[in-house]
Order: C-alpha cells, then sequence, then structure tokens
C-alpha cells in the first residue's frame, strides 16, 4: 500500500513541475503591468522593468486596448494558476518527506 501511494505522489509531482513550466512559460509571452487612460483617451501600459516603472504608450484604438486587456487578464489567470500549482507542490514534497 505504501508503494502504492508512493508512486501516485511521485506521479502528481512530476505531473505538478511539467504544468507549471507550461504556465511560466505562457505567462512569459503575455505581456505584463496594467493599462491605465490618460488625458482624451490615450491609454498607456504601466508596468516595472529592472525595477523601473515603464509607461509604454499604446493609443486610442479600442480594439488594441480591448485586445490588451484580454492579454492582461489571461496573464493575471495564468498567475493565479501557477500560484496555486506552486502550493500544492510544496504539500507534495512535504508528503514525499514523509514517506
Amino acid at each position: 500500500m505504501k508503494l502504492l501511494i508512493d508512486t501516485v505522489i511521485k506521479n502528481e509531482a512530476a505531473r505538478n513541475e511539467q504544468m507549471i513550466k507550461e504556465y511560466e512559460t505562457l505567462i512569459s509571452n503575455l505581456p505584463k503591468g496594467t493599462l491605465i487612460c490618460r488625458k482624451n483617451g490615450y491609454y498607456y501600459l504601466k508596468y516595472r522593468e529592472n525595477g523601473k516603472v515603464c509607461d509604454k504608450y499604446v493609443g486610442k484604438d479600442v480594439e488594441t486596448v480591448a485586445q490588451l486587456q484580454d492579454k492582461l487578464e489571461v496573464r493575471r489567470h495564468y498567475s493565479e494558476m501557477l500560484a496555486a500549482l506552486k502550493r500544492e507542490q510544496k504539500a507534495i514534497y512535504r508528503m514525499m518527506e514523509d514517506f
């Protein structure tokens, strides 16, 4: 019985590691930061790079702004999923130490 549980825990750890790598890859391909609107409806993407706050001009185009906002929300969702996977991975490693 102990061998079966140990095998299941190891398989789950391997699956989690693979999913963490996939989410990190997906996150790295998406833009980071937040959209801010300044005077006259001009949008900027505000983010940090090398410890400095940067503003990147996006423009007024509603379609471009909407696409960027969607990508930022997807990144936020992936980041939340990645954090949950990392918490789960810690719990799995604690279980592996017990067995």
